[in-house]
């Protein structure tokens, strides 16, 4: 299958949301259609596992957290996908939409990876058990990659065949915002920040290290 590119916007937009001038140069009409999906897919992304979890759905219907696995990976995958495009479009990148799908994948994979990691982190330092076996943590990261796929093959269709011109530079204007802020964050605040996910980093291994083991030296658990 061949996905073709749109040609990429002529115009652009300074703020997030596009906008569009009346007769009299005092009205402005600002399209959030692609806004307004993009916070609907966040919201529901948000939601699911937390009323899951509030509601009992993990104890009450077998594998719902296959199912939640699988929805999570395609959510956060479609929301990075569709800005993605946007983005592209914005900034005239020469990024095919193959290309912008197989990136898209390959950060709904790596959601599932980081929230496995964090699950593990959690089993082993609170004896918690989330992660019931090997083979439960394996068809997790399936069911996530299954939902990441769907998800870059829809953000595409979607993109091309759902969205108007002016929602299209919403998400553009949305991308660029949100690569902008973490830019300056790190210009100005670099070393601040790498220390911060160093110690972060740290402090997980050493919990994972040092449950149920005696520190060393000190004897004391």
């Amino acid at each position: 299958m061949t996905l073709a590119r749109d040609a990429a916007p002529t115009k652009r937009l300074d703020g997030v949301g596009s906008q569009s001038l009346g007769s009299d140069g005092g009205q402005q009409r600002v399209d959030r259609g692609g806004a307004t999906l993009i916070g609907a897919l966040a919201l529901a992304t948000v939601a699911l596992p937390l009323l899951s979890w509030a509601i009992g759905l993990y104890d009450r219907v077998t594998h719902w957290g296959k199912v939640v696995h699988g929805i999570e990976g395609l959510l956060v995958a479609l929301i990075v996908g569709l800005l993605l495009l946007g983005w592209r479009d914005r900034e005239q990148i020469d990024l095919t939409d193959e290309l912008a799908a197989l990136l898209t994948m390959f950060v709904g994979i790596m959601f599932g990876v980081a929230w496995e990691l964090v699950e593990f982190v959690r089993d082993w330092s609170l004896y918690s058990d989330v992660q019931k076996s090997n083979s439960d943590t394996m068809t997790d990261f399936l069911w996530n990659d299954f939902g990441a796929v769907v998800a870059a093959v829809l953000a595409v269709r979607l993109y091309r065949h759902a969205l108007a011109g002016r929602e299209r530079q919403v998400l553009g204007d949305a991308a660029a915002w949100l690569v902008d802020g973490p830019s300056r964050v790190l210009d100005r605040h670099g070393m601040l920040v790498t220390i911060t996910v160093t110690v972060l980093a740290a402090a997980a291994v050493l919990a994972v290290w040092f449950a149920s083991r005696p520190l060393p030296g000190l004897g004391l658990t």
